[in-house]
């Protein structure tokens, strides 16, 4: 009979096993460095493994609890990665065993939201999560890279991202595009993540008054792209010194490309929109572990007027589902079991996530053919309330 155990740090043996299913899993190679790292996020995280009837490990997932910075509120997220299962057992209910006990975990932990990668968008839904994060990839010719103006002031340095780790994660929580969904960084995970790249390479941006004001994190392909990996800064000047920087390479280089979390378009900031190729791709997927908690200390952009009757269906997790009266007063939401007949909307938990993140609005999902019952008015009372100028930003992998 199989079971669902949660690894503690006398678990070293059953970690192993885990570790050696993610290697098999995921195709790689199993090395001491890479070890080094899964310890790491182990040894940060929540590891839940199930095992067969002899003990053995078949299945496995990692649960790691980051901070998370939607619209200048912090809350918990938990990162759902390393979801590995031995191709003779798949089929047989394990990742759903494992995903039960995650959300467990999480509603011990004080948990709202959760994030993953997935490999089948179709698959993930079954527990609840909904796509709302998306990247924009921007791919430029070396040929066609703007002539920028030349700056007068402040300067940029080449530097050792493992140096700098502390400082560029305050120029990033600086940056508005870290508030829409983004991981509040902590020195642990910023020194984890990065470490993870052997090639990248940063400079660092400074004002006349020798101030970091911003980075650029990029890596090079000899002879063929420049890539840049994430550009945070906290002025415009430092944004244009870092862009002046980039161009200096387009003779060394056939083109430039960046993949933004930033899911708005930036087409129109070049001279000639036509020489750049954009392609929006999926990204990540999310789902609400605790609508009540999370509501409770969710940024709305408006009050409601009155009360409105929500009836949540959640297939996955029952905790979410029922019946619920919500109200937004002084900006501040509470979400309420309710007993009553009279339903205001009735939406599934995956599409009402991608409308309180931000990701659709109801007009959007309705021109989609999202099956979902409210009037009209009651519709434009919520949509005042989750009026978002920006989508949600992602620049993390878990």
């Amino acid at each position: 009979m199989t079971k669902v155990v949660l690894l503690q740090e006398t678990d070293q043996a059953l970690l192993d096993q885990y570790l050696e299913l993610c290697y098999y899993a995921f195709d790689r190679a199993s090395n001491a460095g890479r070890r080094e790292k899964l310890l790491v996020l182990a040894s940060h995280s929540h590891v839940f493994v199930l095992l067969d009837d002899t003990g053995q490990v078949k299945s496995g997932l990692i649960v790691t609890n980051l901070p998370v910075n939607w619209h200048g509120r912090e809350l918990l997220m938990g990162a759902v990665g390393y979801v590995a299962t031995y191709p003779e057992f798949g089929g047989q209910g394990a990742i759903s065993q494992l995903m039960q006990a995650a959300f467990a975990q999480m509603a011990v932990d004080g948990v709202y939201l959760s994030y993953l990668a997935p490999f089948s968008f179709r698959f993930y839904r079954r527990f609840g999560y909904e796509q709302v994060f998306d990247q924009v990839k921007y791919q430029l010719a070396a040929a066609d890279f703007p002539r920028l103006t030349k700056n007068q002031s402040g300067s940029v340095m080449r530097a050792r991202f493992a140096d700098h780790l502390r400082e560029m994660a305050q120029i990033y929580q600086a940056n508005m595009q870290s508030q829409h969904g983004g991981v509040t960084r902590p020195d642990w995970w910023q020194h984890y993540r990065f470490s993870k790249h052997q090639r990248l390479e940063l400079a660092l941006s400074y004002d006349e008054a020798d101030e970091l004001d911003g980075y650029l994190l990029y890596e090079r392909e000899p002879g063929t792209e420049f890539q840049v990996v994430e550009l945070m800064t906290t002025t415009t000047a430092a944004q244009s010194r870092l862009e002046t920087f980039i161009g200096k390479h387009i003779s060394a280089y056939q083109r430039f490309t960046y993949v933004s979390g930033n899911q708005s378009l930036r087409n129109d900031w070049l001279p000639e929109a036509y020489q750049v190729q954009t392609t929006i791709q999926p990204y990540m997927m999310a789902a609400v572990a605790d609508w009540p908690a999370l509501l409770a200390q969710w940024h709305f952009t408006a009050d409601l007027p009155a009360a409105v009757t929500l009836a949540i269906s959640d297939d996955f997790y029952p905790q979410n589902a029922g019946v619920w009266e919500l109200t937004v007063t002084n900006g501040q939401g509470q979400l309420r079991p309710s007993s009553t007949e009279k339903v205001d909307l009735r939406i599934d938990t995956r599409q009402l996530t991608k409308v309180v993140l931000g990701y659709r609005t109801f007009q959007e999902l309705q021109q989609s053919g999202v099956d979902f019952q409210a009037s009209t008015e009651v519709l434009t009372r919520l949509q005042a309330c989750l009026n978002y100028v920006d989508k949600p930003m992602l620049w993390d992998y878990f």
